[in-house]
């Protein structure tokens, strides 16, 4: 999960240049503080807020992290959480589960008894990214992993959905048990904007327009930012040293649409 390029990749991901992340110092330090108190949580925010971007800056140095990126049904969890417990070579799982074959060819049913017993033996962090719902058996097995296996689970929603998750609510009743990532303020998304704009060395005769335009339309998503800036690089959205903004944004809209579609 390490991110080695000089620009993140991941949709929704904050800006960052190798150790330098950009107005999230205070809620990384948070993560840090809840993840060593090994107390589950549900992170929450809209998309393109940073979450998952966040999340992987700092569970990435630790080494026995299950993580799950689309927690979308118990299969996908199952199955995700089997493999990663085949890659760290787990004492117990690994008795039923030898490689990534044998994973394929067990049943959900299997996979579910040999995860949950793994983790309760373990000592791991278990994060469930984009989590969607409500589905009954899903939170089941999240319960089975909190309570039965006594295992911290990072639970990740977009707040737009948290009305679709019903027993998220159930499971982290207390406000302590809940972090909201928030988009930046306008005068935070003017300073990302601007500070994109330099590191990439976007140019052009409208600029400054241009960013005050992007920090609107983002509503100070930091995702939204980054991928508006990075196509402005395009040809296909430049005139004469202009960006043509409309045209951007009507194709950024299907795209980020696509992306975010969960």
């Amino acid at each position: 999960m390490s991110v080695r390029e000089p620009y993140l990749p991941i949709a929704g991901g904050t800006f960052v240049e190798d150790d330098f992340v950009f107005g999230r110092q205070a809620e990384m330090a948070e993560l840090r503080q809840r993840l060593s108190v090994r107390k589950s949580f549900v992170l929450y925010g809209p998309s393109g807020s940073g979450k998952t971007f966040l999340l992987h800056r700092i569970v990435r140095n630790l080494p026995e992290v299950l993580y799950c990126p689309q927690a979308a049904s118990p299969q996908l969890v199952v199955q995700s959480l089997a493999l990663q417990l085949v890659e760290l070579r787990d004492r117990y799982s690994k008795g039923f589960l030898r490689n990534a074959q044998a994973v394929k060819l067990k049943s959900t049913i299997s996979l579910r008894g040999i995860v949950l017993e793994a983790v309760r033996r373990g000592k791991y962090f278990v994060v469930l990214d984009h989590l969607q719902g409500p589905a009954a058996a899903l939170s089941a097995d999240t319960r089975d992993m909190m309570f039965y296996g006594e295992t911290p689970v990072i639970a990740v929603a977009r707040s737009a959905h948290m009305e679709d998750l019903g027993f998220l609510t159930r499971m982290f009743p207390l406000r302590a048990e809940r972090m909201r990532l928030s988009n930046f303020g306008r005068a935070e998304a003017t300073q990302f904007a601007q500070e994109i704009a330099r590191r990439i060395d976007l140019w052009a005769t409208n600029l400054p327009d241009f960013l005050e335009r992007v920090v609107d339309l983002s509503q100070g998503s930091p995702g939204v930012i980054l991928k508006m800036l990075r196509m402005a690089k395009g040809p296909k959205y430049r005139l004469n040293g202009y960006v043509k903004t409309s045209p951007l944004y009507i194709d950024f809209r299907l795209a980020w649409h696509s992306e975010n579609a969960w």
